[in-house]
């Protein structure tokens, strides 16, 4: 269901998993590979037969973070023009486009973290509904001490999902958590033992996202993000 071999798509009855496949390098983002998770997510929420998102890697991580090495070659074709003479290129440009797709998804999506699940892949994660993760995953951005951009929208989507003393560490500090520190501060929603298979361990949850009303849940989701967005009055108008 998908046509590139670096990310596979496959439907587990309503459920349908969006699974990075590049475990030589720790499932490492390149743009082109951003691309194919925003529209991956996109096809789903589209798609009546789907009633819940699962986005996991292959191999011995989540997802270890942007690829630094990749060159202008793997930028997609729509963002060519505005690549600039820059080490970095785009920086998060494209990361925040594809993250936005994530978030807006009507649909359940869950993160399914295990090993790693830096930088980019932390990212993500943010935009997903839910986040499930083993004991003993490395997760958190480590970018601060590479001093790189805070603007992937983490920074953002983490105050509204945790209070200001679990903010601090994480972000100012880069400061990496395990799953049992993560669930801690509320980030992640259930935690496994380290080794889970996470594709087994969370059908059951998986499963019961699917049961839920579809038109409900998207209303609800649209109506919650809704009021993260906008200011109190705002909101209320």
């Amino acid at each position: 269901m998908t046509d590139s071999p670096l990310l596979i798509v496959e439907d587990d009855g309503a459920v349908r998993h969006i699974r990075l496949n590049r475990p030589e390098k720790l499932n490492a983002v390149d743009p082109l590979q951003h691309e194919r998770i925003g529209r991956a997510f996109l096809a789903a929420d589209a798609d009546p037969d789907v009633r819940a998102i699962a986005f996991s890697g292959v191999g011995r991580a989540f997802c270890a973070g942007d690829d630094l090495g990749a060159d202008s070659r793997s930028w997609p074709e729509r963002m060519q023009s505005r690549l600039v003479d820059l080490d970095l290129g785009l920086g998060p440009a494209l990361l925040l486009e594809t993250a936005g797709w994530v978030r807006h998804v009507g649909k359940p999506t869950v993160a399914l973290m295990h090993g790693a699940a830096l930088g980019s892949g932390y990212d993500y994660s943010l935009s997903c509904d839910f986040r499930l993760a083993t004991a003993d995953v490395n997760y958190g951005d480590p970018r601060i001490h590479r001093a790189m951009w805070a603007a992937e929208g983490w920074s953002y989507k983490l105050v509204r999902q945790v209070d200001q003393s679990a903010v601090t560490p994480i972000a100012y500090l880069g400061e990496r958590m395990d799953g049992e520190r993560a669930f801690k501060y509320g980030l992640v929603h259930k935690v496994y033992p380290a080794g889970s298979d996470l594709l087994e361990a969370s059908r059951p949850f998986l499963a019961a996202l699917a049961e839920l009303d579809a038109d409900a849940y998207r209303e609800t989701k649209r109506a919650i993000l809704a009021g993260l967005d906008l200011g109190f009055e705002a909101s209320l108008r």
